[in-house]
C-alpha cells in the first residue's frame, strides 16, 4: 500500500520514473524494515551484521495530507533564495552515521506528527547524514538550512546535529500546513514557499524537479 501511496504521489507530481532510488544506486543498503508490533527496525549492514533500533514508534495519526491547495494559502512570502539555495551534495555518508540519526530523526518525524520516514528521506537527500555539509549557497548541517531560516527556527548553531534536524522537522511541517501536498512542502522545503506560490507547483528550476522525485522516492523504498 506504501510503494502504491508513493507512486500516486510522483505521478500526481509529474515526476514519475523508472529510475531506480538514490539510495540504490549509490551502494548502500536498502530502507530498513519497521517492525511497528514488535518496537524496533532492523537495518542491514555492508559488513555483514545488523543494526537494530529498539523503540521505534509509529504514529497511527500520521497520515498523507489532503490534496490541493486552499486559495487563502497563497500569500506574500519570502523570496526562494531568501530560506534556501541549491545544494552540493556532499557525497555518500558511511552506513553508520545514518544509523546513529535514525533515533533522532524518528523522535522528530513523532514530535510534529510527520509522516513516518519523510524527515529521514529529505534528510537523506539533503546532506547524506553528514553534519557538516555545507552547499555552495550557504545551506549548512543535516537539513541543510539557510542562515535566515536557521534564525526563523531559533536555531543558533546549524552544525547541531539535534537542533537542525528538530528545526527541519519543524519547517517541514510548515510546509506541509502550508500547501496540503506532500510532493509541493517538499518542493518548498528546497526552494522555498515563495518559488512554490509562483510556479503554482513545482517549481522548473533545474533542481527542485529532481529534488522531490529522490525524497519521494527514498521515503518510497522504507
Amino acid at each position: 500500500m506504501a510503494q502504491k501511496l508513493i507512486a500516486a504521489l510522483l505521478a500526481v507530481a509529474g515526476l514519475a520514473t523508472t529510475t531506480p532510488a538514490v539510495a540504490q544506486d549509490d551502494g548502500t543498503v536498502s530502507a530498513p524494515s519497521p517492525n511497528p508490533a514488535s518496537g524496533y527496525r532492523i537495518e542491514n549492514s555492508d559488513a555483514g551484521f545488523e543494526l537494530v533500533t529498539h523503540g521505534v514508534w509509529h504514529s497511527p495519526t500520521a497520515q498523507l495530507p489532503s490534496a490541493g491547495i486552499s486559495s487563502d494559502a497563497v500569500l506574500g512570502t519570502p523570496s526562494a533564495t531568501s530560506r534556501r539555495g541549491s545544494k552540493r551534495s556532499p557525497g555518500i555518508a558511511p552506513n553508520f552515521r545514518r544509523a546513529a540519526y535514525l533515533p533522532h530523526v524518528y523522535a522528530a518525524e513523532t514530535q510534529y506528527g510527520l509522516p513516518t520516514g519523510l524527515l529521514d528521506a529529505l534528510i537523506w537527500t539533503e546532506s547524506r547524514y553528514n553534519p557538516f555539509a555545507i552547499s555552495g549557497a550557504g545551506a549548512a548541517g543535516l537539513g541543510q538550512l539557510m542562515p535566515k531560516t536557521a534564525r526563523e527556527l531559533g536555531v543558533t548553531n546549524r552544525f547541531d546535529p539535534r537542533a537542525n534536524l528538530l528545526a527541519a522537522a519543524r519547517y517541514l511541517r510548515q510546509m506541509l500546513d502550508k500547501f496540503g501536498m506532500v510532493h509541493l512542502a517538499v518542493a518548498a522545503y528546497n526552494a522555498g514557499p515563495g518559488a512554490v506560490e509562483r510556479a503554482g507547483g513545482i517549481p522548473l528550476n533545474g533542481e527542485t524537479p529532481s529534488y522531490v522525485r529522490n525524497v519521494l522516492e527514498f521515503w518510497g523504498t522504507r
